[in-house]
């Protein structure tokens, strides 16, 4: 009989600071009254706008979090890898405006051995779960054809099965157009999260002598990134 032999766990409590917000929504009787005429539900149109404007300035707060405070984002977050220079193309530059089909999977290729040389060789293989991120001005550019009558899109998803493309605006940065490859998880932990301490809270409606208000409140931890060596990225393609 033997009892030795043990394991542990590591855990790293970093600092983040959430960040709160708000709006607030008005509208008058008499204003309900003229809409009303007009067949449109406007608080319901209110909510919706209210909703619309929360939304959108969480999703900003995901890529660049907020600044003064150790709250980060997607793309600015102090611990990510500086990114890798695009491959030099044929047609001169480094763009994918002037890559061909050939040239841009290349660039995609960059990015996995980057990730691996960055993983130390844990990346399982090319089938692995991960995610390519880029503008939606880029990802037009993946639909260039090869001589073989090829788009770059098919021949990455052939050669990376479980890939995930998604489109962010964000990702067109003033320092040029910004490419990320995301590990999924490692180990089963997830390598990006957003994180919130509210989505959106609707306070009551205060009624007033003719007149209501309502606020809408949401808070946001900016993007929480595990694990920043998963992640890999070239800048100014």
């Amino acid at each position: 009989h033997n009892n030795n032999g043990s394991v542990g766990a590591n855990v790293n409590f970093v600092p983040r600071q959430s960040y709160h917000y708000q709006t607030i929504t008005q509208w008058g009787e008499r204003e309900l009254d003229m809409y009303g005429l007009a067949k449109l539900n406007y608080v319901s149109e209110l909510n919706v706008s209210s909703a619309l404007v929360l939304n959108k300035f969480q999703n900003k707060s995901y890529f660049f979090g907020i600044s003064g405070l150790q709250n980060y984002g997607a793309i600015n977050d102090p611990s990510l890898i500086a990114p890798s220079n695009p491959t030099t193309k044929g047609g001169g530059g480094y763009t994918w405006a002037v890559a061909t089909a050939k040239e841009i999977y290349n660039d995609i290729l960059l990015l996995f051995s980057t990730l691996q040389t960055q993983m130390a060789g844990l990346v399982p293989d090319m089938d692995a779960k991960m995610t390519l991120a880029l503008s939606p001005a880029e990802a037009v550019n993946l639909k260039k054809v090869s001589d073989y009558n090829v788009t770059a899109e098919e021949t990455i998803k052939q050669n990376f099965p479980n890939l995930r493309i998604v489109t962010a605006p964000e990702l067109a940065t003033g320092s040029g157009q910004l490419v990320q490859m995301i590990l999924d998880d490692v180990d089963g932990i997830k390598t990006v999260f957003c994180a919130f301490t509210e989505k959106m809270r609707a306070h009551p409606v205060i009624q007033g002598l003719t007149s209501f208000q309502q606020k809408k409140s949401g808070g946001t931890w900016g993007t929480i990134i595990r694990r920043p060596v998963a992640i890999s990225s070239i800048i100014g393609i």
